[in-house]
């Protein structure tokens, strides 16, 4: 083999098919959905602290944390009968924010103006960890294509045995 032929395979061994690409695609779009719908949550939380009397906000708090808990106890139970890390992580993201939820009536009405800043700001970081979440996604998914492209497997498919070569020893 040319120098040039080995290349243009390699090319085409590394090159990521379509559907590899999509699915990966895809998974990174769900985590982008979640991140959209995680975003507009936290602003809504925000639009009724300022515009909501603080006993109905509380309440209101109170029924968001409430469904939110429910929803983690749902993703647990699912992710644990079809032993799926990825729906234990979202579980995970769920509980944490229905744990900062419940904290919020505390942050808003008791705490001070910087630990509100922060909790008023907590849709960027929510939308820096979901940012981050995905190019993770994609490039570990990347490597454990590029992983799976490994001259090993095929070597090991050919069935040459060192019993069936022939010995050039000659016995006495």
């Amino acid at each position: 083999m040319e120098k040039s032929e080995i290349s243009k395979e390699l090319d085409t061994k590394i090159k990521i098919p379509k559907e590899e690409k999509e699915e990966i695609y895809s998974m990174m779009i769900k985590n982008f959905y979640i991140a959209i719908c995680i975003f507009i949550y936290i602003c809504f939380l925000n639009l009724g602290y300022i515009r909501l009397e603080a006993e109905v906000f509380k309440t209101d708090l109170k029924v968001f944390a409430f469904g939110l808990i429910i929803l983690t106890i749902i993703l647990f139970e699912k992710a644990y009968k079809e032993d799926s890390g990825k729906l234990t992580i979202y579980g995970i993201e769920m509980l944490v924010l229905s744990i900062i939820t419940l904290y919020l009536p505390y942050v808003y009405f008791y705490k001070n103006d910087i630990v509100k800043v922060i909790f008023e700001t907590s849709a960027i970081y929510i939308a820096m960890y979901y940012t981050i979440k995905c190019m993770v996604i994609y490039v570990r998914e990347v490597k454990k294509y590029k992983n799976s492209l490994s001259d090993i497997k095929e070597i090991m498919t050919e069935k040459f045995s060192y019993i069936d070569e022939k010995s050039n020893k000659k016995f006495s």
